[in-house]
């Protein structure tokens, strides 16, 4: 052969031998493959999937994570509520022992008959409790039977001024 030939024959095996090498065992993480893994990685644009793919998973997680987030804001504003309507019941039940205690006050000072005024107050009185104390229904529907209760009590205490005179 004459000295062209040889002086390319070398670089020509090199470059095979190079070839063949990277063909035979590759690994797509830059961490563990070596050398011949990462040309050929770059070369078959293996890396670059693998950003890809990396890239789509963090969006992803960023996705349930921003939907994770708007679950408990409306659980907060779910919890407020309820906290209000057990507020708005509570301040309810309180006002109408109030005004029981009030209805009584004016049940003694009634002259004439009051047994019977006396006997529906007590009775208005457990029903309020029964209310309070009830454990199955929420604050709202805890809230509408009062306000119930409210209307005859508002009714008793109208027929007592009409017994004082009011």
């Amino acid at each position: 052969m004459n000295r062209i030939s040889r002086g390319l024959l070398l670089p020509v095996v090199c470059l095979g031998s190079v070839l063949t090498l990277s063909a035979c065992q590759t690994n797509e993480d830059p961490a563990k493959g070596g050398f011949f893994s990462g040309l050929s990685n770059l070369s078959d644009g293996t890396y670059d999937k693998r950003a890809q793919q990396k890239k789509e998973t963090l969006e992803n997680e960023q996705d349930v994570n921003t939907q994770k987030q708007r679950e408990l804001e409306r659980s907060q504003q779910q919890q407020s509520a309820v906290a209000a309507e057990k507020t708005e019941a509570q301040q309810k039940a309180a006002a109408l022992d109030k005004d029981i205690a009030d209805l009584k006050k004016k049940a003694a000072k009634a002259k004439g008959n009051t047994t019977e005024l006396q006997r529906q107050i007590t009775q208005l009185e457990a029903r309020i409790a029964q209310v309070k104390a009830d454990p199955v229904s929420n604050d709202a529907e805890k809230s509408a039977r009062l306000d119930s209760l409210r209307k005859q009590k508002d009714a008793l205490s109208k027929e007592l001024d009409t017994l004082i005179g009011r």
